[in-house]
């Protein structure tokens, strides 16, 4: 487990750093920051889930340098690992120092770690968490003493896996699915995501969207990072060109284009 956010550049947040992208206020990272505001107010529970490159975890980071800039703790969770390393990465997250203890005196340092200020401890990759690890979250979660907003923020199968707990399930108190972009949303966003679109006609922005993109930002960020690069390396490459276009949709995984 990874246990380290940048609060500092947000550029590096973009996928593959992507020079030039903007940062858009989607309606749906408009709504996770509005929830992140109130999860953090109550010192609730928040899932974020929904397929992957929708823009979930990019929107619950820049969110958080707004709203708890100095005591947000996030962990990109590794599928499967043992309740033993959650433990010794909210250890690490927590800059103690030393090596973790073991057992109890370990679990006793983390209450009284959570109990000492309020944290917002970010589980991305969440789905990859264990029921025992969930369960101990929660536990953490509901202890008295401690002041822990937690964000789990994961893919499609996220919340299978958050049913699979109940007691957590049913004290989550706000859940948000993140959807494709829309049509409308591609023709509205792009053209201010980054430059090389601004000029580029409605139709070849659908185009490139239905054949390739499908509303997913991920997939936009790739085709614009490998537009970008030719453009670069050869600048006397005409654009917009579809021909350039379809140079680089043949980089890509064929089951994403069509």
């Amino acid at each position: 487990m990874n246990h380290t956010i940048d609060t500092t550049a947000p550029a590096n947040d973009h996928y593959l750093g992507l020079a030039g992208a903007s940062v858009l206020p989607t309606f749906a990272s408009r709504l996770t920051q509005r929830h992140l505001a109130t999860v953090i107010k109550a010192r609730a529970l928040f899932c974020i889930h929904g397929d992957v490159g929708l823009g979930k975890t990019f929107a619950v980071n820049t969110s958080l340098r707004d709203l708890a800039p100095d005591n947000t703790l996030w962990l990109e969770c590794r599928k499967g690992a043992p309740l033993g390393t959650l433990r010794k990465a909210l250890f690490r997250a927590l800059a103690m120092p030393g090596d973790p203890p073991k057992g109890d005196e370990l679990d006793e340092l983390l209450r009284e770690a959570f109990a000492e200020q309020h944290r917002v401890l970010v589980c991305d990759e969440a789905q990859g968490l264990t029921k025992n690890s969930l369960e101990y979250l929660q536990t953490l979660w509901e202890n008295k003493s401690t002041q822990l907003t937690v964000i789990l923020a994961g893919g499609d199968n996220c919340l299978q896996r958050i049913r699979s707990c109940a007691g957590l399930f049913s004290r989550i108190s706000i859940y948000q699915q993140y959807q494709p972009l829309t049509p409308d949303e591609v023709l509205a966003l792009m053209p201010t995501y980054h430059s090389l679109w601004q000029n580029v006609a409605p139709d070849d922005l659908m185009w490139i969207n239905d054949a390739a993109c499908h509303g997913n930002f991920r997939n936009w960020a790739k085709v614009t990072f490998h537009i970008q690069d030719i453009l670069e390396q050869h600048p006397e490459t005409a654009w917009f060109s579809r021909d350039t276009v379809r140079m680089v949709l043949s980089f890509l995984d064929s089951s994403i284009r069509s």
